[in-house]
């Protein structure tokens, strides 16, 4: 049995034109290559499995490369060498593994001597933030005046941790995150490439849970062919490996939620507990819906939603039911709660709280209201018998004085309708 090459190994761009979801970038290196514009150090930075190392190591292949139109050929010894790792001249470093200053100190003093073949000796530098100051401070004067016949390629996911006397010597290239169509739509060229069966929602699935990062995609993709029986996937065997919900759980969940039923809210999160999907994925898909609902209820058209078109009409009947004044809140408490989740123990015990307090804060009166009661209760004309309205609103200010004491301290805005009131209370 021959040894496996995992899929983000196997598929690894072997030009700038397979490079995905850096297009900005890569326009930017192939003319820079074709004007002869490109420095001796660049930067590539940005989160996990976006192609920081890819880019590096294709430049250093074109940088190599005896035919270069700005790609690499592929075909000339340069570029097969470089292919099966075996160029002495391109050196590429873990400064995770390599950060003092004697490390940085081998590689000035390798600069001093010119490649045994072709024009350029390389040097990749990955996670090289990790380099201690003084190893930075050592590679300063080389990158600020290095050799005619060296090129440093550097990478790192924490910029911020370079001294900016580093960061003003290099070309800095920023890599976003990319987008969940792109991963889906890679996704399934490579399982056309591998002769796999996926649909779009297992596709949309696997770029969701691929969080903007290629090689995450392929690993989990990997994952799932394992995983399944055959050469189909299916929707239901890629949300058992991800831990993740049916859509159909979430819907009634956040149904219960919006009819502020509480007792409903707690029986059908244990039951998708019990189900084994983590309450860090229940509270990520609620995100999703929330979004989903509050972008129907203002009417606008969602940016990205994960959210299946046939549970659209539902959701639309949900907006009835739900202010959007409390659709916000719900999702900052949201947010605020899955930070919590991340530093708990007991988690599934820490969702179920915090439904209890979405439930609460879904059926707390809004500002506006609050404030439109008390003026009309302060408005009206006095009679022997109060009217109904006048009754509701006095119930209203008395059973919300607190809150909207509160509320005025959290909407500052708020204050101008409420100054009248004051001033005719005097």
């Amino acid at each position: 049995m021959g040894i496996y090459v995992p899929l983000a190994t196997r598929y690894r761009p072997q030009r700038f034109a397979d490079v995905v979801g850096q297009d900005l970038a890569v326009k930017i290196i192939t003319r820079g290559m074709q004007k002869n514009r490109l420095g001796a150090a660049l930067l590539f930075s940005g989160t996990r499995g976006i192609g920081k190392t890819t880019l590096a190591r294709l430049l250093a292949k074109a940088f190599r490369c005896e035919h270069c139109d700005p790609e690499p050929c592929c075909q000339c010894d340069h570029c097969r060498e470089f292919s099966a790792g075996g160029q002495m001249d391109v050196v590429e470093i873990d400064a995770a593994s390599n950060t003092s200053v004697d490390d940085v100190r081998e590689i000035i003093e390798s600069c001093r001597y010119k490649p045994a073949t072709g024009k350029f000796k390389i040097f990749i530098i990955d996670e090289v933030h990790m380099l201690s100051k003084s190893a930075f401070n050592a590679l300063l004067k080389t990158l600020e005046e290095p050799p005619e016949h060296v090129k440093f390629l550097l990478a790192t996911t924490e910029t911020h941790k370079i001294p900016e006397t580093i960061l003003s010597r290099v070309l800095r290239f920023d890599l976003k995150p990319l987008d969940n169509t792109v991963v889906a739509q890679y996704l399934s060229s490579i399982c056309n490439r591998e002769n796999i069966s996926a649909d779009a929602e297992v596709l949309t699935l696997l770029a969701k849970a691929a969080n903007g990062s290629l090689r995450d995609g392929l690993s989990i993709l990997d994952q799932a062919i394992n995983m399944s029986d055959s050469n189909r996937l299916s929707a239901k065997d890629i949300k058992s490996l991800l831990e993740i919900s049916d859509d159909g759980d979430i819907l009634e969940l956040l149904t219960a939620l919006a009819a502020l039923d509480l007792k409903s809210v707690v029986e059908k999160y244990r039951k998708i507990v019990r189900s084994n999907v983590s309450p860090d994925k229940i509270a990520h898909r609620l995100l999703d819906y929330i979004y989903a609902v509050t972008c129907l209820k203002a009417h606008l058209e969602p940016l990205e939603t994960t959210v299946p078109a046939e549970v659209l009409p539902q959701l639309a009947s949900l907006t009835d039911k739900i202010s959007l004044s409390s659709l916000t809140r719900i999702w900052q408490m949201l947010l605020k709660g899955i930070d919590e989740l991340r530093i708990c123990d007991y988690q599934e015990t820490v969702l179920e709280m915090l439904l209890l307090r979405l439930v609460y804060a879904a059926g707390l009166p809004d500002i506006q209201d609050i404030v439109e009661n008390l003026t009309n209760a302060k408005s009206e004309p006095s009679t022997g018998k109060a009217s109904a309205s006048t009754a509701t609103a006095t119930a209203t200010a008395a059973a919300t004085g607190s809150v909207l004491d509160e509320a005025l301290k959290l909407f500052p805005q708020a204050k101008l309708a409420a100054t009248p009131l004051a001033a005719d209370t005097e």
